[in-house]
């Protein structure tokens, strides 16, 4: 009995002394929307185009010029009419197009 005792306070012992990892005080949080990302120059069309694809399926381009440029996509078994802008590469707009 002693013995176990001697045993499970000498395991108890160790654990304690073992080194932890230091407390770290700041926040790592990273929130993405999926909504494409900042460029901080202007995008090419293929860009455009592969952003909208990550989130639309069967994306076909409409028109690459001006401000914004525009996309037709699939999702959920509807179609959409999707703006990217040229400069951000951000989606800006997106409505639902009835074919």
């Amino acid at each position: 009995m002693i013995r176990k005792t001697a045993l499970a306070f000498v395991a108890l012992l160790a654990m304690s002394m073992a080194d932890t990892a230091p407390a770290r005080a700041d926040v790592d949080i990273t929130i993405n929307l999926g909504y494409g990302g900042f460029y901080g120059r202007n995008i090419s069309c293929r860009t455009g185009h592969r952003i909208v694809e990550r989130r639309f399926n069967a994306v076909r381009t409409v028109e690459c010029r001006g401000k914004t440029y525009r996309y037709t996509g699939r999702r959920n078994g509807k179609w959409y009419i999707i703006h990217v802008s040229s400069y951000s590469g951000r989606i800006v707009n997106v409505r639902r197009w009835y074919r």
